[in-house]
């Protein structure tokens, strides 16, 4: 009893099948990057936080976008972490009111960008900063009075010394009034 030809037909399939696929990977799009934020999305207001971006091997530039705003910050310096994986690292010192907001990223593997990654969703804790700028000025203000205050008692002080050089009339200088 021969082959089946069903079963021939299928062998015969898979290199056009295999081919196919290594055709489509090649043309295709790249895949999505992986998107996220170390020690977690939620970080406490003047703690540092790294937003991490991974894609393939082989990729050489991640970009880091954040939604609403038209800048973007890329990282060159990508870490092939194990054969399958490249990362790139995004890292601010203290996270503030302008570090929370909602991030995305892609990569460039030669000879073009990927598709965008998932949102991340990085939420600040802990007291707002304060704007102390309205109180400064406030103060300076008040300050600004009392000295214009002083100069003009100075002042004033200063026209009566001369108005008066001998003192006013009926007052007597140099005297000290003696007791019998």
């Amino acid at each position: 009893m021969g082959p089946r030809p069903s079963l021939l037909l299928v062998l015969a399939s898979l290199p056009v099948l295999c081919l196919g696929q290594t055709i489509h990977m090649q043309s295709g799009v790249l895949p999505k990057p992986s998107i996220w934020a170390e020690p977690g999305p939620v970080i406490p207001r003047g703690r540092p936080a790294t937003i991490v971006c991974r894609g393939p091997a082989g990729a050489e530039i991640f970009r880091l976008e954040k939604v609403g705003l038209s800048g973007h910050r890329d990282q060159r310096n990508v870490s092939q972490r194990g054969l399958p994986w490249a990362e790139a690292t995004f890292h601010t010192d203290a996270a503030n009111e302008l570090t929370a907001g909602r991030y995305f990223c892609f990569y460039f593997k030669r000879p073009r960008w990927s598709e965008r990654s998932d949102i991340l969703e990085l939420t600040v804790t802990g007291p707002a900063s304060q704007n102390y700028t309205v109180g400064n000025y406030v103060c300076l203000g008040l300050a600004g009075v009392v000295l214009l205050i002083l100069v003009a008692i100075l002042a004033e002080a200063g026209h009566s010394w001369h108005r008066w050089p001998h003192g006013p009339q009926g007052w007597t200088q140099g005297r000290a009034c003696q007791r019998d």
